[in-house]
């Protein structure tokens, strides 16, 4: 039986990392068959088909200008120029200017396309909702230009869902209702993913490897801004991690070169397996197989959070409270301190966090925008 509502339903995604985050809230909406429709900006291809099992088989009713892969600094620029400008184009001719009012945006957490969309929805009028606000690193340099964007989403939304007191706290000057949603969405889609019977020929490849760690380096601040602190880390993890593990290194597009231009020895280079992408369920069983992760991703740490994995950030500041302190060890460039984690990796080991499968903050997010 189809919910009973007047009002009209975007989700504007750009990366696929998004799509895995606002997954249980699409999910809520078909649950309660609600009207929907998906808009992708282009900016990295969305890999729908990681989660039919979850989602069923969606994909997106407007498709913007897709970014050219390995652009540069100027490119990017142009393309989300150009992406605002196509998109505010072709919502204005989708949506008559009587039916915005009724008509909601939502957006997801701090990229380039959140951003996008929440200036196209603040341009015609349209109702904007920010899931995952006010997850803060309080430095506007990294991550770059994410902090940026995400702290403009907050400033501009109707509707705000931080996903905890300290987010809420970090929001508290903002306009827009705001509406605690106890937990991220994340947690709900990991939980499916985590649990669901699943044979991976991915995984099954690397079964040989009796213990490896992951490493990976793809944050643009990094990889495009940072080339030589960069290298440096990668470099220092490699050589300095126990000599008994293999190193599970994710080819991301932007690390590619980063990865060429590493001064290794043939002994550590004999125990570098180089994998391409992975479906989301692939990429959390390799998670949970590993001995710990050594990486600048903020997604991965919330993840190693819920599964207890040593985590390493390979980043300055992070936007996720998560962990710091237990599980989680933020490097700042602290080569004493990475020294320290890739020794005593095994004290960092916690047990995987309790979950709870009704741990649903899809449900407070549906529950509220159809009361709105």
């Amino acid at each position: 039986m189809r919910t009973k509502t007047d009002k009209i339903f975007y989700f504007f995604i750009g990366t696929t990392a998004e799509l895995i985050k606002i997954a249980p809230v699409i999910h809520e909406f078909q649950k309660r068959n609600i009207v929907f429709k998906i808009i992708t900006s282009g900016q990295n291809k969305i890999n729908f088909e990681d989660l039919t099992p979850y989602t069923g088989a969606i994909t997106s009713y407007i498709s913007l200008r897709e970014k050219v892969n390995k652009s540069s600094g100027i490119l990017f620029a142009f393309w989300a120029i150009g992406s605002l400008y196509e998109g505010m184009m072709t919502l204005r001719k989708e949506i008559s200017s009587k039916k915005r009012r009724k008509s909601y945006l939502i957006v997801h957490g701090d990229t380039v396309s959140a951003l996008i969309g929440s200036l196209i929805a603040k341009i015609l009028g349209i109702r904007l909702v920010h899931v995952e606000s006010g997850l803060y690193s309080h430095n506007y340099l990294e991550p770059f230009p994410e902090e940026i964007c995400r702290n403009i989403i907050d400033r501009i939304s109707n509707v705000l869902f931080p996903s905890s007191h300290w987010a809420l706290k970090n929001v508290k000057d903002c306009r827009g209702t705001k509406i605690m949603t106890k937990q991220n969405t994340l947690i709900e889609c990991f939980l499916w993913a985590i649990n669901a019977k699943h044979v991976s020929n991915n995984i099954n490849k690397l079964k040989g490897l009796k213990k490896y760690y992951v490493l990976t380096m793809h944050r643009q601040e990094h990889v495009m801004f940072k080339k030589g602190w960069s290298k440096k880390i990668m470099e220092f993890v490699l050589k300095n991690a126990p000599e008994d593990l293999n190193c599970v290194l994710l080819n991301h597009p932007l690390t590619h070169e980063l990865i060429k231009s590493l001064k290794l020895n043939k002994k550590i280079t004999k125990k570098i397996i180089l994998i391409p992408r992975l479906p989301y369920q692939d990429y959390l069983m390799l998670m949970k197989n590993a001995q710990f992760i050594a990486t600048d991703s903020c997604i991965n740490q919330l993840e190693a959070y819920y599964l207890g994995l040593p985590y390493l950030g390979l980043r300055n500041y992070t936007e996720q409270p998560e962990g710091l302190g237990k599980n989680v060890t933020i490097c700042k460039g602290n080569y004493k301190l990475m020294k320290s984690f890739l020794t005593n990796y095994k004290n960092y080991k916690q047990k995987p966090i309790l979950l709870k499968k009704d741990y649903t903050p899809s449900k407070i997010i549906v529950g509220f925008l159809l009361k709105d």
